[in-house]
């Protein structure tokens, strides 16, 4: 099956001898929300930059729907769509002028309806007649984006889109970006809002030091990965925790008052019910129990952790 994107052991050693990128495979799907994660300086502006053909590598080969990014290099490029993280607009222009003129970078006829379209989805309609240098931070990130999808790409890289910005432009992002992929758009992301991640990603990648780590379904992530823990609230003060409990993961607490019981998801459906079980045979009366679940902040956390 061919891929949105294809990446064959990708590296990128900058003369400086800084090696941004070490032999990085990838394959993103058509339709997929794919989410880049990684700490500053990781290596995933670099990635986007590659592939959009702003930056050279030294080794490795990308396609973009089986048009090579050197070879094909105009085929490739007028799938994809970009926002950057660096606000790059015309000053002196009109907000209307400025999409279309980014429309027709790309030999795309002009199709008015569907600039307008865009602006409002925006909610840059009001603003269409207004100058870029009128507007505020957000707004001339509202319009980045639109700029992005005036040449109708079928791939778009968000690269922090929403750092800085206000949460309603937040919010109208993730729903456009919701829309987009219901129409089979490919979306590659990058951001250190691990919440936007957590909730829109299909599935996510972390990299670190150049290196990806893992890509992994994000639902499997969290299922291999995310730590849980049971807090049981006692009717009585414990001085110490039984023998019989000796086999769970246990801690007392909060002067014996709680009981925390960690565990993965693979030790949910029994260990819950035999700890309660065990305690009580044990004579230990319950007052209440609460569940927590690692997010994946936590996970990603780790991961850069285990990988230093």
């Amino acid at each position: 099956m061919q891929h949105a994107i294809s990446i064959s052991k990708l590296s990128k050693v900058y003369d400086s001898g800084l090696a941004a990128l070490q032999e990085v495979d990838l394959d993103i799907r058509n339709g997929e929300i794919l989410a880049l994660l990684g700490p500053n300086g990781a290596g995933k502006t670099t990635l986007i930059s590659i592939v959009c053909g702003i930056v050279n590598a030294t080794n490795g080969k990308v396609s973009v729907q089986g048009h090579d990014i050197i070879s094909e290099f105009r085929a490739a490029r007028e799938r994809i769509g970009l926002v950057p993280q660096e606000l790059h607009v015309e000053t002196f222009e009109t907000v209307w002028d400025t999409v279309s003129y980014s429309r027709g970078l790309f030999g795309k006829k002009p199709n008015p309806p569907l600039i307008e379209q865009l602006l409002k989805d925006l909610t840059l309609w009001d603003k269409k007649d207004s100058k870029i240098l009128e507007l505020s931070g957000g707004m001339k990130r509202r319009v980045m984006i639109a700029k992005a999808l005036a040449h109708e790409p079928k791939i778009l890289f968000l690269d922090e889109p929403t750092a800085g910005v206000d949460v309603e432009l937040r919010k109208d992002m993730w729903q456009l970006v919701r829309r987009l992929r219901e129409g089979g758009v490919t979306i590659i992301l990058t951001t250190h809002y691990i919440e936007e991640a957590e909730e829109i990603a299909d599935r996510v990648g972390v990299i670190n030091k150049g290196r990806l780590i893992l890509v992994e379904e994000k639902s499997e992530l969290m299922r291999k990965l995310g730590k849980k823990q049971l807090t049981v609230e006692l009717n009585e003060v414990l001085e110490t925790l039984p023998e019989a409990l000796g086999g769970y993961d246990l801690d007392l607490e909060n002067g014996g008052e709680r009981i925390v019981y960690r565990y993965n998801s693979q030790a949910e459906r029994t260990g819950i019910g035999s700890l309660l079980a065990d305690l009580n045979r044990a004579g230990i009366s319950v007052k209440d129990i609460a569940t927590e679940q690692s997010s994946l902040e936590d996970i990603f956390v780790t991961l850069v952790e285990e990988s230093r």
